[in-house]
């Protein structure tokens, strides 16, 4: 069964997911472009800021994680 956050546009959480991972998408601004999601009547704004809100900090650790990697100081 697929989360579906946008009725309107039928987009599910993997979608949001994928825009926010794959295309660093971290406003609601990218993710409508990216997605199609919160295009029609708006209610899943709440959602969305909410997945927003859980998965941007990941994707700073990942970030922040990668060059702590690439530039370690012997």
């Amino acid at each position: 069964m697929r989360d579906i956050v946008c009725n309107c546009q039928m987009v599910d959480r993997k979608t949001i997911d994928k825009a926010i991972h794959e295309k660093n998408s971290t406003t609601i601004e990218e993710i409508r472009r990216y997605t199609g999601a919160n295009t029609g009547c708006g209610k899943c704004i709440s959602y969305i800021n909410s997945i927003l809100d859980t998965e941007v900090p990941k994707i700073a650790v990942k970030v922040e994680n990668s060059t702590q990697s690439k530039f370690k100081l012997w």
